[in-house]
């Protein structure tokens, strides 16, 4: 579904850490018509978020605690979160403005809260959408399709084996495998849900490798028709330019594990995958 000016608004760009969707939002961002929020700001979509809040699974203290916290100021440099689109005045006042309007109509001032937050970075930047990319949306698109009936979701997906190898020894991840290939299973049937939820027009699955390297040219042409891209020479231009199955490390997920945890999340990965396909879930990809 379009909006009254003839495109989608806003784009939702999630799924597992790892997959590609900074890599999605900032060739959106090359558009005239999209800005990229260069940072997940994961409120409204994460858990503790806005949809818990709207389902009573957390407190209104507990969340407005969280965005004055850690989602404020997130990362190991302390430079991620959303001071990276407004300044503790303007948050304050989103939230007092939230916090007045939540009882009367939760879903209304959760839109209102996400407009008044992002909004006023893609004014600044002249453009009248924005493209936002925190994982956790595809899984909670039921919800934020209600909050914005004009939106789609791109989701992204990569091989799982090169997403656990992404996870291992990350700050606030896991050093084990199996916990890693574990979280990607469970983001990936959440996802799945989901999709079924909303409807697959809604939706755009990309996986990464295509876009870098396997089906590079047709996974650009589905991301332009799905994005309703008026003019898509800016996008066409970084993807040249930026986009590689070299800068992706296509394939290079052994190289990052130890050989004994190569061979134990290979022969997992193929037994997740063949029990997701007979699940129905056949967008997660088979290992090449």
């Amino acid at each position: 579904m379009s909006g009254a000016d003839g495109f989608p608004r806003p784009i939702f760009v999630g799924g597992v850490g790892r997959s590609g969707t900074h890599v999605m939002g900032r060739m959106l961002n090359e558009h005239p018509r999209y800005h990229w929020i260069p940072t997940e700001v994961r409120f409204h979509a994460s858990k503790g978020g806005l949809p818990d809040l709207c389902r009573g699974e957390t407190t209104l203290e507990r969340f407005l605690s969280e965005m004055r916290g850690r989602w404020f100021i997130r990362g190991a440099n302390a430079r991620n979160g959303l001071q990276r689109v407004t300044d503790r005045e303007g948050l304050e006042a989103a939230l007092e403005e939230f916090e007045a309007g939540f009882e009367a109509d939760r879903e209304g001032a959760s839109g209102r809260l996400i407009r008044r937050l992002l909004d006023p970075p893609a004014e600044a930047a002249g453009k009248p959408g924005w493209v936002e990319i925190t994982g956790q949306t595809i899984e909670e698109a039921p919800f934020l399709l209600r909050l914005f009936p004009e939106a789609k979701f791109i989701n992204m997906v990569r091989d799982g084996r090169a997403v656990v190898a992404g996870m291992l020894k990350k700050v606030d991840l896991t050093d084990d495998p199996a916990v890693a290939l574990e979280k990607w299973t469970g983001m990936v049937e959440a996802a799945d849900r989901a999709i079924d939820a909303v409807g697959a027009d809604r939706v755009l699955t990309v996986p990464l490798d295509d876009l870098t390297a396997h089906d590079r040219d047709a996974t650009l042409e589905r991301v332009i028709a799905f994005t309703e891209l008026d003019d898509p020479s800016p996008v066409r231009a970084y993807f040249e330019r930026e986009i590689s199955a070299e800068r992706a490390h296509v394939g290079g997920w052994r190289e990052r594990m130890a050989p004994a945890d190569v061979r134990w999340v290979d022969r997992r990965y193929k037994r997740v995958i063949r029990q997701l396909h007979r699940d129905g879930v056949d967008w997660a990809p088979a290992p090449r």
